[in-house]
């Protein structure tokens, strides 16, 4: 899980600035990135952000959904703070012009997690019941599916560091939803991986990630190979932790994401 602590500078501020005003414009915006709030029963208001491709919401047109999950830093309610690694590059018409799609990231509370895990020693508990936070993000996903402008043959879930991990939690619970997964520098419980066999996974880690050990993205992985999956794995030998603005680049790695469709 992503526990980094960041050293405010200049540059930094001005960063959070910039998506503060796009938050508070994103009430008045029927396209772009908007900032919203879902009441559900486990953790009363839990906020997200949408991105629509521009003119998709008066298209007839249906688009892939990226649900991304951030990792434990980015942990609050200002519904702002999830908005600082990945999702600003996948909004991006570097990203937007080749492959336009919805992103939705939703922000995990201060004191939850995305899956039954123990911090750092990375065991199951709970029993791996659900988080009251998963538990949410699966109503809010119950709510985008019913969404017209969403292709539900293409719905697609990642996420690093903790949001690696709710990756993997989330394919195990709701495999039906998924076309294909991107879990970065995460792990899984090995003993639901073959509720997901069949879903194509891209899995990335750093092979001198002291945070989370690359041997859980590892045993993930030779776990799938065993049940006759082909799931395509990249470990950085050079790689810590924070190996995600580097994976979400890789060359093939989103024109493979959005090839892939359901199977049903």
């Amino acid at each position: 899980m992503h526990f980094t602590r960041y050293t405010v500078t200049g540059r930094f501020i001005f960063y959070l600035l910039t998506i503060v005003m796009l938050v508070s414009c994103a009430r008045h915006m029927q396209e772009g990135m908007m900032a919203r709030r879902f009441r559900t029963e486990t953790v009363g208001s839990l906020g997200y952000n949408i991105f629509y491709p521009k003119g998709a919401i008066k298209s007839k047109d249906k688009y892939p959904l990226f649900l991304w999950l951030h990792g434990a830093g980015e942990r609050g309610d200002d519904n702002v703070s999830q908005l600082i690694h990945i999702v600003p590059y996948l909004a991006s018409d570097i990203v937007q012009s080749s492959h336009p799609c919805i992103v939705v990231a939703p922000q995990c509370p201060a004191e939850d997690y995305w899956a039954p895990f123990v911090r750092f020693e990375w065991t199951i508990r709970d029993g791996g019941s659900i988080t009251p936070v998963m538990s949410a993000v699966v109503s809010l996903v119950e709510k985008l599916l019913k969404d017209s402008h969403v292709d539900k043959d293409r719905v697609y879930v990642g996420g690093l560091s903790m949001g690696g991990f709710g990756t993997l939690d989330l394919l195990h619970r709701h495999p039906e939803w998924f076309a294909a997964a991107v879990p970065v520098c995460g792990g899984a419980d090995l003993g639901q991986v073959s509720k997901y066999k069949d879903i194509p996974l891209w899995v990335f880690h750093g092979a001198r990630d002291e945070v989370v050990k690359p041997e859980l993205s590892r045993n993930l992985v030779k776990t799938l190979e065993k049940m006759g999956s082909s799931p395509k794995y990249t470990e950085y030998p050079d790689g810590g932790h924070d190996i995600w603005n580097r994976a979400i680049r890789e060359p093939e790695l989103l024109d493979w994401l959005f090839s892939q469709r359901k199977i049903r």
